[in-house]
């Protein structure tokens, strides 16, 4: 283990070589954080709902619900929405990191946009899907 590159992580980011940088954007990063988020999205709920029922009891609940909703599914959206799927290396690291558990996420993702009806945040998202597909035939 090099102590060095440890170090340079924490170094401003005109400073970061471009091998640190790949660490932490790239497409196996996106995928990473889109999973994480959406399959920490419960707990996150729970969380931020208790911290605004303890400090103010006005608030409506169900308004809570839907800001972190919003806030959770979008964030884990921006994070994905920087694949290309014309890209072949995105479309390699989808096929190698598309567990049950991103297909999943996926799915969630999908339904909730339709709920809200960002459509064209559905139809990303369905392109995605449309591309797993694929590698599973």
């Amino acid at each position: 283990m090099d102590i060095n590159k440890i170090f340079e992580v924490f170094r401003p980011e005109d400073e970061v070589n471009e091998s640190t940088q790949m660490t932490f954007e790239g497409p196996i990063m996106w995928i990473g954080m889109f999973k994480k988020l959406i399959s920490n999205y419960e707990v996150f709920t729970k969380q931020i709902i208790l911290f605004f029922k303890t400090s103010n009891q006005d608030l409506d609940m169900d308004d809570i619900e839907r800001a972190s909703s919003y806030m959770v599914y979008t964030r884990a959206y921006d994070n994905l929405s920087k694949l290309d799927v014309s890209d072949p290396m995105h479309v390699e690291v989808l096929k190698i990191y598309s567990d049950e558990y991103f297909i999943t996420s996926l799915k969630n993702s999908l339904s909730y946009f339709e709920t809200i009806e960002e459509y064209e945040k559905c139809a990303f998202l369905k392109q995605i899907q449309d591309t797993i597909n694929l590698f599973q035939k």
